[in-house]
Formats: structure tokens, C-alpha cells, sequence
């Protein structure tokens, strides 16, 4: 047994599934809103005897795993270890046939990081000077542990003390040194981290990948803050401060707010506002956006009132137009950040109420004197913001802004709106085209051809007695690859329990025939009896019976030509029991 099938067997994918969405009971199924994509009607379907699920809108289908990873953004073991984690299953040694090939050194690097925030954060606990800082600045009690906010004390016995505390744990200086915890000095061990309060920065999941360190006394001339140095699990601009602990709520209000640094997410979160994450001291890139666009549709960015801030803010109007999100700007005075904003105010619901549409921002913000700009500086300005109008795939949105550019830069709406179209990109259109060729029409076609063959598939894993010896050749000539390839890995589990489950099957199919299996289970409700299916196969004959022919004669002259007549005699052989069977069904 691997670990996909002991865990699997421990829970149910209800109460997994059901953490995430909310579940009605529906007949035999239950259904809900699905998480990976947003949707007015509910299409998002479990079934917690087959222990699958299956979006009728998204087509994302499998089992427990395959959920826990799609919506984790995960592997397919880091789900299941993710699951034993959460539910405390004990995982047995001879299950992790996955990993025993070599070391586990992203789960060491973790386990390493995990030791070092544990002891910051008890050493933090008993450093009342550090408490007190943490206090002036306004962070309570709870946040400090929900963040596990820790203290690197400073000289040789901080660093004697932390060895001493890993090693309990299996884990050795070195293993410090390459998390870049501790540096070589000439004459001694040191920790850029010392004399510093600790900012523990976890990923999605929550492993703890880097740390984040600030400086607390006045005196201290060092850089205010030092981030872990980036390494394979540990890469800035594709991580976000407090995501993990965001993602539920953010999920649930399908929103985010978007902040610079650890104290603002922290301020937020401790007002309330918990569905809120923060860049790690970097520009936003698109990798964020990306990551939070598989969570929810509408992010507020709330950047300090500084023009440092209005520059970032301007940086991600050009991002937002490549990610599916809706981005909204919620201003704060100049001199003010989330944190500070926070301390004055109860609560930041008016700003929200506020809060711009991020093109309407960017139109008024480097539309801000335009008068006095030279000729030269007002074509850049102009070309500028038409060309980021014309990304925008919503007529009615370009115009609604083409009219706010028209007013702010005095410049007629209709010159605006010519302008636009005159000198839309034409990489754009043909992008456009192409997708629109690609990701619509083909599946369309699609659909219609498969149409018989998903019934057929439909039926054999609703009714697997329907799955003979004598049809099996038949089909395996007929279906497309995906299909036989399922079917293929359902006659092995056969092979060992003919009372098979189709949870059974899904240990052997990776992500793509898991969607396919779960469509086909999910489109039919009532088992298929033998004469439908036999009136399906003989449809299926009709319409393949040229390409058999076809296929058959190709083989047969290439074995000619190579002189094989033992391929020859199989060939001849094959030909002429597809042709009885056809034969027989008429």
C-alpha cells in the first residue's frame, strides 16, 4: 500500500472537501460552489461513495489527493502529507515508497526552518524589551503567536543555544550554515539575524521557507530589515507574507488585501481584516498575482501614501490586465501606511467603500499634469494610457475609461477612441485570435465528436461487467488514447479485485485521466444495461469502421514490405475478428 491509499483510507472526502465548501446533500451527491472557478450556480459535485468530485463548470474532477493538491497548489505527496498532517494520521515507514529513491531535502530544509521559528518565538516570550517594542508598535499577544513572531538574541551563547536546540531534533550545524541561518565569521559563528525581531515567512501550505528580520533599537545603525538569502525553496517574488494563514477567509469574501511589509499584514489581520498578505520588501510581480488569482478574483492594494507607493501601485496596472483579477486601489494619506492608519483609526471600511478601480487610477494618477508637460511628454503620457486601455477585454470598461482620459488630459473622447483602434497591438489581436481558435472552438468540436465515446466510458465505469474480454480488443481500437489508457489501467485492477472500486482505479491514474474518470462517473447517474451499451458499441463501430480499415490495410502493407509474415498472419487474424464482430452486431 502507497501513501495515497493508507491516507485515503483514514478520511473522508467529505469532511476534507467540506473544509473548503459548503456542501448540500443532493440525491446521492453533494453539491456546492466550486472552489477553482467562481460561479453563480452551484456545479461543484462529491460523491462520497465513489469518494470523487467533479465541477460540471471547470471539469476538475479526482479524488481526495487530487483536491487537497489543486487547491493547496501543491504536489500530489505534499497533499497527502499535508492530509496526515491535518487529520494526524501516522504514516507507516514502508508507505513512503515515493521517497525512498533519495533524501527528502525540501522536507529537511522545512523541518529546519520550523526548529529555528520555534526557538525565536520562545526566546521572544521571555525577552520583555523586545515584548514592549512589539507593543509600542501594536501588535497583541494573539498576532505575535498566530505569526509566531520571534527574537534572535545576539553573541556566541544565542548561537551555542540554537545547535544545542536543533540537535535534539536531528539536525546539524550544517544544516544551518545551508539555510543560511549562520554564517563562517573570521573568528567566529555569527547569525545575521541577531538583535533582530523575527518575522517567520511560510509558504502556501504553511512551511515555514525564510525569515524576515527587523531591527528594534533606535541605536542600531544595521539595514532596517535582512531577508533570508533566496535558495530553491525560498524565492521572493514568488511568495507572499501570510498567505497561508489568509487563504481561507480570502476564499470565502472571494477577496484580498494586498499590503508592503509584515507589520501592515499584521495590523490588518488584527483588526480584522484576516483575508490580507504582504510582498516580502519587493515589488509585486506577476507571480504573485498569479498565485492569488487561484484563490479569489478581487484584490485591494493598500501601499503607503508616499510616492514610492504610487509608483509600485502604477507597476502593477501594467500586471493586472494578464491575470484574471479585479484590482482595486484603496488610498491612504500621504505619510500614512496600513499600520499607522490603523492605530488612529477603527477601522478602514470608508477607504474600502472608496477604493478605485485600478485603470481608473492609473488614468488620473500619470494623467496629474499633463498641462504643463512639453508636447513630446503628452504623446508619451497619451500612448501610454491608450495602450494599456486597448488590453483591457471589456469594451464597455475601455470606454467608461477612454471618457475619464478624454477629461483629465482634455483631449476629445472620439480622437481618444480612433487612436485606440488605430494602434492596437496587432501581436494582441493575433494572441487574441489564437486563443479564441484554441481554447474555444477546439473544445466545442471536441465535445461533439466524443460525445459516444464518453457515453461508452460513462457506462464501462458505471457498470463494469459491460467491460468483456470479447469487446475489450474492439474498444481499445476505437476510443481515443486517454480512454484506452483509463480502461487499459482498469482491466490491471480487475486483474487483482474483480469487485473493484473506483477509488481503486484512481490509484492509478495520474491527474488528467482522474478529470476525464470523474466526468464519466459523474454524467451518469443509473447503470447502463447490456443492450444500450451494445446499441452504443455498434454506433461506435459505424463510425470508426473506415478507420479500422484504413489503419488495418496500412499495417498490412508495411509488414508486407518488411516481410514479416508472422505480423502479416496476426494482422489478417485481427482484421477478420473485428470484422465478425461487426458482423454479429448487425
Amino acid at each position: 500500500m502507497n501513501i495515497f491509499s493508507h491516507i485515503k483510507e483514514q478520511i473522508s472526502i467529505l469532511d476534507a472537501i467540506g473544509s473548503y465548501v459548503t456542501l448540500k446533500k443532493a440525491g446521492l451527491y453533494y453539491k456546492g460552489s466550486c472552489p477553482f472557478h467562481h460561479e453563480k450556480t452551484a456545479s461543484f459535485t462529491v460523491s462520497p461513495h465513489k469518494e470523487i468530485f467533479y465541477c460540471f463548470g471547470c471539469h476538475a474532477g479526482g479524488d481526495v489527493i487530487s483536491f487537497i493538491s489543486r487547491i493547496e497548489q501543491c504536489s500530489q505527496l505534499e497533499a497527502a502529507k499535508l492530509l496526515a498532517d491535518r487529520y494526524q494520521i501516522q504514516i507507516p515507514e514502508s508507505t513512503f515508497t515515493l521517497d525512498s529513491k533519495s533524501p527528502d531535502k525540501r522536507k529537511h530544509y522545512f523541518l529546519v526552518n520550523e526548529l529555528v521559528t520555534q526557538w525565536c518565538h520562545e526566546l521572544l516570550l521571555k525577552s520583555p524589551a523586545v515584548l514592549r517594542y512589539l507593543h509600542d508598535r501594536g501588535i497583541d499577544k494573539t498576532c505575535i503567536s498566530t505569526f509566531k513572531l520571534g527574537y534572535f538574541p545576539e553573541g556566541p551563547s544565542a548561537i551555542k543555544s540554537l545547535l544545542h536546540y536543533v540537535s535534539e531534533h536531528q539536525v546539524l550545524a550544517n544544516d544551518l550554515f545551508d539555510a543560511h541561518i549562520i554564517h563562517k565569521g573570521k573568528a567566529s559563528v555569527y547569525s545575521p539575524f541577531e538583535q533582530r525581531v523575527i518575522f517567520p515567512i511560510a509558504d502556501h501550505i504553511g512551511h515555514y521557507s525564510g525569515f524576515g528580520g527587523r531591527i528594534y533599537k533606535n541605536q542600531d545603525t544595521r539595514a532596517k530589515y535582512y531577508n533570508s538569502q533566496e535558495n530553491e525553496f525560498f524565492n521572493k517574488g514568488s511568495l507572499l507574507y501570510g498567505l497561508h494563514l489568509a487563504k481561507e477567509t480570502m476564499q470565502k469574501k472571494n477577496a484580498v488585501f494586498l499590503v508592503e511589509g509584515y507589520t501592515d499584514c499584521i495590523a490588518m489581520v488584527q483588526h480584522g481584516y484576516k483575508n490580507t498578505v504582504a510582498s516580502l520588501g519587493t515589488a509585486c510581480t506577476i507571480e504573485h498575482l498569479k498565485l492569488l488569482s487561484r484563490f479569489i478574483e478581487q484584490i485591494y492594494v493598500l501601499y503607503d501614501g508616499d510616492a514610492a507607493g504610487q509608483q509600485a501601485i502604477l507597476r502593477l496596472t501594467e500586471l493586472c490586465w494578464q491575470v484574471n483579477l479585479e484590482m482595486k486601489i484603496i488610498q491612504l494619506p500621504k505619510g500614512e501606511d496600513p499600520a499607522s492608519y490603523l492605530k488612529k483609526e477603527i477601522n478602514i471600511d470608508p477607504l474600502i467603500k472608496e477604493a478605485k478601480d485600478i485603470f481608473s487610477f492609473f488614468v488620473e494618477s500619470i494623467g496629474t499634469n499633463f498641462k504643463d508637460q512639453s508636447l513630446n511628454q503628452k504623446l508619451q503620457t497619451t500612448r501610454k494610457i491608450i495602450g494599456l486601455i486597448g488590453k483591457i477585454k471589456d469594451t464597455i470598461k475601455q470606454d467608461i475609461l477612454l471618457q475619464e482620459a478624454a477629461k483629465i488630459l482634455a483631449i476629445p473622447y472620439q480622437t481618444l477612441k480612433d487612436n485606440l483602434y488605430e494602434n492596437r497591438s496587432s501581436s494582441i489581436q493575433t494572441e487574441q485570435k489564437r486563443q479564441f481558435q484554441i481554447e474555444i472552438i477546439p473544445d466545442k468540436i471536441v465535445d461533439e465528436e466524443l460525445k459516444l465515446e464518453k457515453k461508452i466510458l460513462s457506462a464501462i465505469l458505471s457498470n463494469v461487467s459491460l467491460f468483456r474480454a470479447e469487446n475489450r480488443q474492439y474498444l481499445y481500437h476505437m476510443l481515443p488514447t486517454t480512454y484506452v489508457t483509463i480502461l487499459t489501467k482498469l482491466e490491471e485492477v480487475l486483474q487483482k479485485n474483480p469487485h473493484y472500486t473506483i477509488a481503486e482505479l484512481f490509484e492509478l491514474l495520474n491527474e488528467q485521466e482522474k478529470q476525464i474518470a470523474s466526468q464519466a462517473v459523474f454524467s451518469s447517474e443509473d447503470s447502463t444495461e447490456k443492450d444500450s451499451f451494445e446499441h452504443l458499441v455498434k454506433q461506435l463501430q459505424k463510425k470508426n469502421w473506415k478507420t479500422i480499415v484504413h489503419n488495418i490495410k496500412s499495417k498490412l502493407e508495411m509488414a508486407k514490405n518488411q516481410g514479416d509474415t508472422q505480423k502479416l498472419t496476426e494482422l489478417i487474424q485481427e482484421f477478420a475478428t473485428l470484422k465478425q464482430m461487426m458482423l454479429e452486431k448487425e
